[in-house]
């Protein structure tokens, strides 16, 4: 006894999400919307990026002026 594949659909409520759009464009929307979370980029560039937040983090504990080692 072998079902369908559009009752087996129904049976377990597959069809009742709306189909999600992969393209470039709407990729990019999507990464718009959310800033804080980067997904690109080279380890150097995640280094450059870890030294200049705590660049901030340090110039909003002491203020501005050389670093302190």
């Amino acid at each position: 006894m072998s079902k369908k594949t559009d009752e087996l659909l129904k049976q377990f409520g597959a069809d009742d999400e709306p189909q999600k759009e992969h393209s470039l464009q709407e990729n990019a929307k999507e990464r718009a919307l959310h800033p804080d979370h980067l997904n690109a980029g080279t380890a150097f560039d995640w280094e450059e990026v870890d030294a200049y937040k705590q660049e901030l983090e340090r110039m909003d504990r002491e203020g501005p002026g050389t670093p302190k080692r």
